[in-house]
């Protein structure tokens, strides 16, 4: 089994997910803390596998002044445009187009659908969510969702034009999966 690494020593990284100790990281942190946030960039130090079918990166975090393993699958090249996950799994959301499959309308614009996965393209470093809009399963990109109403402790919101959104009520996504 020859397993292809993606990252060379030396190459700057950013984690995908917020990384919390699992009881093997032994300075001051406790289990459970949160060692590294997602969004962070590291430098890859080295690498090895684990279970040998998997590949971990030591990666250093200049923010945190930390060194922690990385798992190929939470880590993006830094190069990547930088997109924040702002929902999770089980939340219901408006979307921001209606849907359409073979030219027929399935969910309207602002009707809310449910998220159910979540996935991130390592290649392109965006965020898709697969969602259950009136019995039909659809992967979206996060401009087809409305953003949540931020906090007030909250940084101000992106610009939409960054979103993709669509703003026209008459806009429609065909879905293209059978």
């Amino acid at each position: 089994m020859y397993l292809e690494t993606r990252f060379e020593i030396g190459d700057e990284v950013r984690v995908v997910r917020t990384i919390r100790n699992d009881g093997s990281v032994t300075d001051d942190s406790s289990k459970g803390n949160v060692l590294v946030k997602a969004g962070e960039i590291g430098y890859v130090r080295s690498l090895g596998f684990f279970l040998q079918n998997q590949i971990i990166f030591r990666v250093y975090f200049p923010s945190e002044d930390r060194e922690i393993g990385v798992r190929n699958e939470e880590l993006l090249t830094s190069d990547l445009p930088w997109q924040e996950n702002i929902f999770y799994r089980k939340q219901r959301v408006p979307l921001n187009y209606s849907l359409a499959h073979k030219g027929q309308v399935f969910a309207r614009k602002n009707e809310t659908v449910e998220i159910r996965d979540i996935k991130r393209n390592l290649d392109t470093g965006l965020l898709q969510y697969l969602v259950l809009a009136k019995g039909q399963w659809v992967w979206l990109e996060q401009g087809a969702l409305q953003r949540p109403e931020p906090l007030p402790e909250q940084l101000p919101e992106q610009p939409t034009d960054q979103l993709n959104a669509f703003d026209s009520e008459e806009s429609e996504l065909c879905v293209m999966n059978g």
